[in-house]
């Protein structure tokens, strides 16, 4: 597998747009439910899951919850999905409401259920960059791999919340321009080593 034939699936967390949080899903005991989702392991979860707008924005076709990777999608992004087969994703049932009160429809629930091998760094490039003009040098790893891929468009690897997709996939996404997505190369992708070597 060539790390240039799949890309990272986020969005762009611009503060231009809508960001939604779960009101059933706000308790601090509950937090395991947020990760639940993402992967698709729905046993204990009742539906639909109840989300309310936060802040005022534009609604795109991918809404940040405010938990890292727990994104809503439109319907339009959901009928591409289906319509090219893309595989490795399930929609879960959501109501979602406005800074009024008022029912949004059109909206569903991203899991991936997609799966992959822990991502390792072992054959990364390591470079230096500054954050800030004058700053520090810090030390970033330039790609990321993984292995034991199962095959799906969409798929988290083992251990960790990140979304990956395939080539193709994000080439569907770009040619039919949904909104608020960010998608990067993993052979391309910057990692600060600080944060690989305290989660190792």
């Amino acid at each position: 597998m060539e790390m240039k034939d799949f890309f990272s699936f986020r969005s762009k967390l611009a503060s231009t747009n809508v960001q939604v949080w779960a009101v059933d899903l706000i308790d601090e005991n509950e937090i395991s439910d947020h990760y639940n989702l993402i992967k698709g392991q729905y046993d204990g979860i009742s539906f639909p899951i109840v989300f309310k707008q936060k802040y005022k924005g534009k609604f795109n076709d991918l809404l940040d919850t405010g938990w890292v990777n727990l994104f809503l999608i439109s319907e339009n992004l959901k009928k591409i999905l289906e319509e090219y087969k893309l595989t490795g994703w399930n929609a879960f049932l959501i109501k979602l409401y406005d800074l009024r009160g008022n029912e949004i429809h059109g909206y569903y629930g991203l899991s991936i259920v997609g799966q992959c091998g822990p991502t390792k760094y072992d054959s990364s490039e390591i470079i230096e960059k500054r954050e800030v003009p004058n700053g520090p040098l810090s030390q970033y790893y330039k790609g990321v791999s993984f292995d034991m891929w199962d095959g799906s468009d969409f798929f988290t690897p083992d251990k960790t919340y990140q979304i990956f997709i395939t080539k193709r996939a994000a080439e569907i996404l770009k040619n039919h321009k949904i909104t608020n997505l960010r998608t990067e190369s993993l052979s391309e992708r910057e990692t600060p080593v600080s944060h690989v070597r305290k989660n190792a």
